[in-house]
């Protein structure tokens, strides 16, 4: 299969997870933020929303304005953040969560956004389909497009890269500001964008693969990881200039190749966090992998039995070292140090 179409398969896996064992019909969750110690958001289908506020003991589902699948959530401070999902949704809320509102979107419908990052109250990023990218700094009154197909980009001129080029529909995934100057994209193809002078102009950074990039996660505008297919994990402290494999496959080739043992040894991953001495990756078939020193090294480890097989979208890590993971069929789950606690069902559903 062309590298292309693997691609495209591996992404329509990921929009549409097979569950692991048989459940009640719940939102699948696609996002998880973090908004103090023991207070975490979730967003997923039908314009599902949750928050907890005892460290994911139990769920409570909130009020939305939208039956679109919501993709990402993010908060600038306790008080404001942002939603992105299907066909361009924004919503933003600036009480804390009680009430969302729908912000106007200045790009086509049919595009979806994947991530939004909240730099401060009054600026934010989204990306998503066909190199879609908007920016917001006066809270979301007015977005702006920004999209591939007119941002200015500093491309790589590599004769050993197949891809030299940006071009506008190339899918993004994820987005990261570590401070208001510096800024990174991820997406298809090994891409991997970066500001630093607030998004106005941007460069393409070199990565070890042209395998899709999933999630990325910056602590400063020079320490970084991504994550992405075939269990792909690579770390920079040089803003991107060197990277080191962390773990899985970074050579490109058929699907064909990869044997089953492969592919669950090395699942597709999702998302990336980091936070101090901490860190977090989830992904495909149960896999996620901790650090316990600030990212340097990672450990895999498996959830409950019950559980084993389930797809995760997101993780999160709070300033506590608590962090928040959650999946298909309104899974949700904390981890303190190497203790793994899902809460019942019924905690999850109140």
């Amino acid at each position: 299969m062309p590298k292309a179409g693997r691609i495209a398969l591996v992404g329509l896996l990921a929009a549409t997870p097979v569950l692991a064992r048989a459940a009640a019909l719940r939102d699948n969750l696609f996002a998880v933020a973090v908004a103090g110690n023991d207070t975490a958001w979730a967003v997923g289908n039908f314009g599902s929303i949750y928050a907890t506020t005892n460290g994911g003991t139990s769920w409570q589902p909130r009020q939305s304005t939208t039956k679109q699948p919501l993709f990402s959530i993010a908060f600038a401070d306790e008080r404001t953040g942002w939603i992105v999902g299907k066909s361009g949704t924004i919503l933003r809320t600036t009480d804390g969560g009680d009430t969302w509102a729908a912000q106007k979107n200045p790009i086509e419908p049919a595009k979806h956004f994947f991530k939004v990052a909240a730099v401060d109250p009054t600026t934010a990023w989204a990306v998503g389909d066909w190199g879609a990218v908007v920016q917001t700094r006066d809270g979301g009154a007015t977005w702006r497009d920004r999209s591939l197909s007119g941002l200015p980009v500093e491309r790589i001129e590599s004769p050993d890269r197949m891809m030299q080029t940006i071009t506008d529909d190339i899918i993004l995934y994820d987005v990261a500001f570590p401070d208001a100057q510096h800024g990174f994209i991820a997406g298809e193809f090994g891409t991997l964008l970066a500001t630093e002078d607030g998004g106005e102009h941007w460069r393409q950074v070199a990565v070890p693969t042209e395998k899709t990039l999933f999630g990325l996660s910056f602590r400063s505008p020079t320490e970084g990881w991504v994550v992405g297919i075939d269990g792909i994990i690579l770390r920079t402290t040089d803003g991107g200039q060197t990277w080191i494999t962390q773990n899985g496959l970074t050579e490109t080739g058929a699907i064909e190749d990869v044997s089953f043992v492969e592919a669950m040894a090395n699942p597709g991953l999702y998302a990336v966090s980091v936070n101090g001495q901490r860190g977090v990756v989830v992904g495909d078939a149960g896999a996620f992998f901790v650090s316990d020193d600030g990212g340097g090294t990672w450990k895999r480890r498996h959830l409950p039995a019950e559980h084993r097989l389930t797809w995760m979208r997101d993780a999160r890590l709070g300033t506590s070292g608590r962090a928040f993971m959650v999946g298909a069929a309104g899974f949700t789950a904390s981890l303190t140090g190497d203790e793994v606690t899902v809460p019942p069902a019924r905690q999850r559903d109140q």
